[in-house]
């Protein structure tokens, strides 16, 4: 008998046919399974060598053994004149088809379902990847990051302080041109934890970084800074300075100015110098800073009454004038004082800010706003601009600008703008977060699924990114997934709206109409609006319109880029209820 024949009868050949098969199964599912898990390309090929390496004992068990109604059995005690082989075999040919069955089904699953996702997500890595080079590539060394300084202080009071000047030296360096600054949220987003500055600098973008210490006694404070190159982890360059507390501009003008000259690059040009200002003025608005960054309870209110402290002492300082005028409005606007009067000296306080510092890119923001909330939608939108070219590289006015962008309808542009935003505060949730609201209101939903997934990575999945993240799964149709995650989440207006929407998607029709009869009976302009937004969802557009028709009070571009009413934009009577609105800017219908 020749050797092929044998291993037919044997069933050698169906054994080997049915392990490659499954082996593929396998590793088909190991490649998509494994990676969410958080496992490395390494387990894969662990899989891979561990079933071509079972291969050859497969072979050999199979040649030695047969699988008869008895159970396993050496093959030379079988009677061939039974021929189990032949029962075995066909058993064999049917888990063969059954298996090749189940790898087709698998295959056709991941080409049309699965492939879309990862061939999204692989882009958007690539193009993560390529804003980080192209980041590198443009700036070279001319990047930086500036890390909370530490307090040294005997009794470990004076964080507000070595914060406080950390964010002084990181305000001056952001003033050179060509110099990219990492930006205050994220380069502080390393405080207190003990990591090697070469992984910092990596998660940062930054070829180097600059770290030091504050200690203070009485009217005496001692700085030591030292300027870190991230790619070798040596110091460039370093210093300490002990002088009186009066002579702390002086010590951050020097910091400033041995950064840039260690850069060695003339396109730096020349460091910019601080503001001489009243010692305790300075002092006093370090502390609000810090209040305000930290946003305990009561700190908004305290942060409040130092910055009025600071404008009675020192008139002259802008930056006092720009938090004072950012306190009034927060408070204000939370009804903590009286809404016309917070906003009027809210006003007020940004003005004498920009009559001092003309330049001052925040209070241009502030302003902006300001003049928007009174209706003045030109002013608002001329101080942006101002505040932009003032400071082109600040977040702050990158991300005003970006949204200005997304009322235009440039989509694009707001991409850009966005992603140049976390470039420079790459560790900050907001910008992605805003990008894929963005998105998903122009319907590019996997790109908005990938920009809130970097979302919720980056702020461990609080409450407001995971509302983004049920817009994006009501409006591509994902209501199990949006239920999910409504689950836990307070259900006030906004969160009934997106419910209501899931569970009339979901099929839960009475559960939906039931939570539509709640918003409906409130007596406010957003509920109307609300009604308009699940009717949309609906398809029910004519019920939309209805509802629509008695909404008053809400700011046009945040109903005309709302992303459940403009699944409506193909409807006739759109453009026409757009154009009914005070809709002062051109945009994409």
């Amino acid at each position: 008998m020749s050797l092929i024949s044998e291993l037919k009868r044997r069933n050698v050949l169906r054994v080997a046919a049915a392990y490659v098969v499954t082996a593929w199964l396998i590793i088909q599912v190991a490649e998509t399974i494994l990676p969410l898990y958080g496992f490395s390309d390494a387990a894969i090929r662990y899989v891979i060598t561990g079933l071509a390496v079972g291969l050859l004992p497969v072979l050999i068990l199979s040649w030695a053994f047969e699988l008869t109604p008895e159970g396993l059995r050496l093959d030379s005690s079988i009677d061939r004149s039974q021929n189990a082989a032949a029962g075995t075999g066909r058993k064999f040919d049917r888990g063969i088809m059954i298996v090749l069955a189940v790898a087709i089904g698998y295959f056709a699953f991941d080409k049309f379902v699965l492939s879309e996702s990862r061939e999204a997500a692989i882009a958007e890595a690539a193009r993560e990847e390529g804003r980080s080079t192209a980041v590198v590539e443009a700036y070279g060394e001319r990047s930086i990051a500036v890390l909370a300084f530490a307090d040294m202080s005997p009794d470990g009071d004076q964080e507000y302080m070595s914060d406080g000047i950390a964010e002084e030296i990181l305000n001056l360096l952001a003033q050179v041109p060509d110099l990219r600054v990492i930006s205050r949220s994220s380069a502080f987003a390393f405080k207190d934890k003990d990591l090697p500055i070469p992984e910092i600098a990596a998660q940062l973008n930054a070829a180097f970084v600059l770290e030091g210490s504050v200690r203070t006694a009485g009217d005496q404070i001692r700085i030591t800074a030292q300027l870190i190159e991230a790619g070798s982890d040596t110091h460039r360059w370093s210093e300490t300075y002990d002088r009186r507390l009066e002579n702390v501009f002086d010590i951050q003008d020097d910091i400033a100015a041995q950064v840039v000259d260690q850069l060695k690059s003339t396109l730096l040009g020349n460091a910019p110098k601080s503001q001489r200002i009243d010692e305790e003025a300075y002092t006093l608005v370090l502390q609000a800073r810090y209040l305000w960054n930290r946003r305990a309870e009561g700190d908004e209110q305290e942060a409040l009454a130092l910055y009025q402290r600071a404008v009675d002492i020192d008139p002259g300082y802008a930056p006092a004038w720009t938090g004072l005028s950012v306190a009034y409005a927060v408070a204000a606007l939370k009804n903590r004082m009286d809404r016309e009067e917070g906003l009027r000296l809210a006003r007020e306080a940004v003005e004498q800010a920009l009559e001092l510092d003309p330049d001052n890119a925040e209070a241009r923001v502030r302003l902006g706003q300001a003049l928007g909330r009174d209706g003045d939608r030109a002013g608002m939108l001329e101080q942006y601009v101002m505040a932009f070219a003032a400071e082109p590289n600040n977040p702050l006015t990158l991300g005003i600008m970006a949204q200005h962008a997304g009322r235009q309808g440039d989509i694009d542009e707001l991409v850009r703008l966005y992603d140049k935003a976390a470039d420079i505060d790459p560790l900050a949730a907001i910008w992605p977060n805003n990008k894929a609201n963005a998105l998903i209101q122009h319907h590019r939903t996997e790109e908005a699924r990938l920009a809130m997934d970097r979302a919720l990575e980056l702020s461990g999945n609080t409450t407001a990114f995971r509302e983004g993240m049920i817009d994006i799964h009501n409006v591509i149709g994902q209501y199990a997934k949006a239920l999910e995650l409504l689950e836990g989440l307070p259900i006030e207006r906004f969160n009934m709206t997106r419910k209501a929407v899931a569970l009339y998607g979901a099929g839960r029709v009475a559960e939906s109409d039931q939570l539509l009869e709640v918003i409906t009976s409130i007596p406010v302009p957003e509920a109307r609006m609300s009604a308009a937004m699940i009717y949309a969802s609906r398809g029910d557009n004519d019920q939309a319109f209805e509802w629509l028709a008695q909404v008053d009070g809400i700011p046009p571009w945040s109903m005309v880029y709302d992303a459940y009413l403009r699944v409506m934009v193909d409807d006739p009577r759109w453009k026409p209820w757009v154009d009914s609105l005070d809709w002062p800017w051109d945009y994409e219908y």
